[in-house]
C-alpha cells in the first residue's frame, strides 16, 4: 500500500501515511505556500487545525516496541534487590555499611559503558535501520545477564555489566521508533506507554531480584535437582531476567517492521520518477555538532538533572531499605525491598496509564513538565522521616511514609514522558530522530554513570560517619531537586516546529 511501511492499513505508520497529518521536524517554519507566496510564522500557526482527528496507532507494532522496552530495566535493575547481599556473601566486604560503594560501582558501570556507545547506536539506526540495532541490544542484555549470575568475583561482576552497557542502544532507538509510529494527534498516548513499559520492567525486575535468590534454600528439592542453583544462589534470578530480552528479541526478529523513513519512496500515482525524502521535511541525518543548539542544550541539561534525580531515587531506595535502622535505614529483608519497589512500579503504571494522556493534551508537554519536576522535592524529603518512624518501631508509619514518597515519585515520573515528546519535537528532521535520541540517552547514561555510585558513596559516608544522623544524603538530593525545578523553568514554551 502506498505510503505504508508497516504492512496493512491497521499497521500504517502515521508519519508516512499520505492520508494522515505528519509531525514536521524541519529546522525552520515553512516560509512559502504551495504557490510560492510568503507566509509568516503567525499565519502558519493560525492555519494549524484545532480539532484534528486522532490517527489510529499501529497497536501490534507499538506492543512490540513496548515489549522490548520492558526488558531494559529488567537487565539493568534485576540485581538491585540482592546486590548488597551478594557483595557480602562473595566476601567483597565484611561490613553491611560498606556495601554501598561497591554496589554503586556495579550499578554505574552499566551506564558508563552505555555512555560510550549509545550515541553511535542511535546514529547507526538512522542509517541502517532501527530493527538491527534493537536485536543487538536484546542479545547483549541476555548474554550479560546469564554471565552475571555465574559471577563469583567483583571484577567478573564489573565485566558482565560492561558487556550489557556496550551492546545496549535500545532505549534511544525505541524512542525514535515510537515517534515514527505516532503523530501529533496520538503522541501523548503512544509516549505514555514508554515510561509505562519501564515501570512494568521495574516491577518485574524487583520481583525477580526479590523472589529468586537462594531459591534452593527455600525449595530443597529444586536444589537437589539442579545443584548449580545451590552453588550459585544468584544464577536463577539472572537466568529469569535473561529470558525477557531473549524473548523480546525473538518477537522483534520475526514480527517487528522497520520504521526508519526510506530515503526515497514512489509517488502515489505510480509515476516513473521518485520523490526524494531528503527535502526540507526529511533532510539527511545530522551529526552531533548540528544538534548542539541553545534550545536543545537547555533541554538536554534539564533532562540530565531529571534523570540524575530519578536514578538516585531508584538506586538508593533498595540501599536505604537494606541499611540497619540504627544507621539511618529501614532494615528490610530482600522480599520487603522487592515489595517496596513493586509498589512504586505499580503506582507509576496507574499514573502513567490514566493521568498522562489526559494531562498532556490539556496542559501541554512543557507546562506539565515544569510542574512535575517540583514533586521530586517532597519525594526525597519524606524518606529520612520514615527512618525516624522505624526507630520508634512504628511499622505502619514507615510504610505510609514510604508509600507517600514513592507516590510522589510516580506522579513526577510523568516528566520523563513529557521530555520524550519535547526531545522528538526538537529533532531537526525525521531522519535525525536516532541521533537526537542517542544524544538524550547519552545524557541519561552519564547521569546513570555518576548517579548511583556518587549517591551510594555519599549515603555510605552519611551512615558511616553519622553525618546529620545519617541523613546528609537526603539534604544533598533535596538541593539537587530544587536546582532541577529551577532549571526547568527556563525552558522554552514549545519545541514543536510549525508546518502548513
Amino acid at each position: 500500500m502506498q505510503g505504508t511501511l508497516l504492512g496493512n492499513e491497521s499497521e500504517t505508520r502515521p508519519l508516512l501515511s499520505p492520508s494522515a497529518p505528519a509531525a514536521d521536524y524541519s529546522t525552520q517554519p515553512r516560509s512559502s505556500s504551495p504557490n510560492g507566496s510568503d507566509i509568516s510564522e503567525d499565519t502558519v500557526t493560525k492555519q494549524q487545525p484545532t480539532n484534528r482527528k486522532i490517527t489510529p496507532l499501529p497497536k501490534f507494532q507499538l506492543f512490540i516496541a513496548c515489549f522490548v522496552r520492558v526488558t531494559e530495566p529488567i537487565a539493568f535493575m534485576a540485581c538491585f534487590p540482592f546486590i548488597n547481599q551478594m557483595i557480602l556473601e562473595l566476601g567483597i566486604v565484611d561490613d553491611p555499611r560498606r556495601t554501598g560503594f561497591y554496589a554503586g560501582l556495579i550499578e554505574s558501570i552499566f551506564a558508563v559503558a552505555e555512555l560510550l556507545t549509545v550515541f553511535q547506536w542511535g546514529k547507526a539506526s538512522d542509517h541502517c535501520g532501527r530493527k538491527p540495532v534493537l536485536l543487538i541490544g536484546c542479545a547483549g542484555a541476555a548474554i550479560s545477564s546469564v554471565l552475571f549470575g555465574f559471577s563469583t568475583t567483583f571484577p567478573m561482576m564489573i565485566l558482565t555489566r560492561t558487556i550489557n552497557g556496550l551492546a545496549n542502544g535500545n532505549v534511544a532507538v525505541l524512542k525514535s521508533v515510537i515517534s515514527e509510529l505516532s503523530d501529533e494527534t496520538n503522541q501523548s498516548i503512544a509516549f505514555s506507554f514508554f515510561p509505562l513499559s519501564m515501570a512494568i520492567g521495574t516491577i518485574l525486575a524487583s520481583s525477580i531480584g526479590g523472589y529468586f535468590p537462594h531459591f534452593a534454600q527455600r525449595f530443597p528439592a529444586v536444589g537437589d535437582a539442579f545443584p548449580i542453583i545451590r552453588s550459585h544462589p544468584y544464577l536463577l534470578p539472572s537466568l529469569v531476567a535473561a529470558l525477557f530480552p531473549l524473548s523480546s528479541g525473538i518477537v522483534a526478529f520475526f514480527f517487528m517492521k522497520e520504521t526508519l523513513p526510506p530515503k526515497k519512496v514512489k509517488s502515489i500515482n505510480n509515476e516513473e520518477h521518485e520523490h526524494d525524502h531528503d527535502d526540507e521535511h526529511d533532510g539527511p541525518p545530522v551529526g552531533l555538532r548540528d544538534l548542539m543548539t541553545p534550545d536543545i542544550n537547555k533541554l538536554m541539561a534539564s533532562f540530565g538533572l531529571l534523570q540524575l534525580q530519578g536514578i538516585c531515587f531508584l538506586g538508593l531506595l533498595p540501599l536505604f531499605c537494606f541499611t540497619p535502622i540504627t544507621a539511618g535505614g529501614l532494615s528490610f529483608r530482600e522480599s520487603q525491598i522487592g515489595l517496596a519497589m513493586s509498589i512504586r512500579g505499580i503506582a507509576t503504571i496507574l499514573v502513567q496509564l490514566i493521568a498522562f494522556p489526559f494531562l498532556q493534551t490539556r496542559v501541554g508537554s512543557v507546562r506539565l513538565y515544569k510542574f512535575l519536576v517540583v514533586l521530586f522535592i517532597p519525594a526525597f524529603a519524606i524518606l529520612p522521616v520514615t527512618n525516624v518512624f522505624a526507630l520508634k518501631g512504628q511499622a505502619w508509619a514507615v510504610w505510609t511514609g514510604l508509600a507517600c514518597s514513592m507516590g510522589l515519585y510516580s506522579i513526577g515520573n510523568m516528566a520523563f514522558a513529557c521530555n520524550l515528546i519535547m526531545t522528538n519535537d526538537a529533532a531537526p528532521n525525521r531522519r535525525s530522530l536516532g541521533a537526537i535520541n542517542g544524544l538524550s540517552q547519552a545524557v541519561s547514561s552519564l547521569m546513570r554513570a555518576i548517579g548511583p555510585g556518587s549517591a551510594s558513596a555519599l549515603f555510605a559516608l552519611s551512615v558511616d560517619r553519622q553525618l546529620l544522623h545519617g541523613h546528609l544524603i537526603w539534604l544533598v538530593l533535596g538541593l539537587l531537586s530544587i536546582t532541577s525545578a529551577a532549571f526547568a523553568m527556563v525552558l522554552k514554551s514549545d519545541y514543536r516546529k510549525k508546518s502548513v
